[in-house]
């Protein structure tokens, strides 16, 4: 009976590091968890920046673009179209999504009451096509 705490107090100390230590690796930069392909990726980004691209799938983009599609919005999985998605926890990527169709709608001048809009691209080559 005497040993119950210590026993517990070892169990929550050990699980303490192990939480640390997965805290740890997710917010580590990738220049730190892998410098080798942090210095691959630095490499093309020189090589993009330097020379002019004319294929359109791989044209340089801003970096708040880069910023987007770095952000947390690509850890979650959201098929299907806004409100009508297979799997919850979908509410901050349908905002996003529904304010992507808003803004193709006022590029174009296009009521939303009129027309509607698809934003989801299935893959790079329907992605082109849809914009060039």
């Amino acid at each position: 009976r005497g040993f119950a705490k210590p026993i517990v107090a070892a169990r929550r100390a050990k699980s303490s590091i192990a939480l640390d230590g997965q805290q740890q690796l997710l917010a580590t930069h990738l220049q730190q968890a892998d410098p080798t392909v942090f210095d691959i990726i630095e490499n093309e980004k020189k090589r993009q920046k330097h020379f002019i691209n004319l294929i359109p799938s791989e044209n340089f983009t801003s970096q708040a673009v880069l910023d987007a599609l770095g952000s947390v919005m690509q850890n979650k999985y959201s098929e299907g179209y806004p409100g009508a998605r297979y799997y919850g926890g979908n509410e901050f990527i349908d905002q996003s999504e529904r304010l992507c169709q808003q803004r193709a709608l006022e590029a174009f001048d296009l009521d939303a009451a009129n027309w509607g809009v698809n934003v989801q691209a299935l893959s790079g080559a329907p992605a082109n096509l849809y914009v060039y």
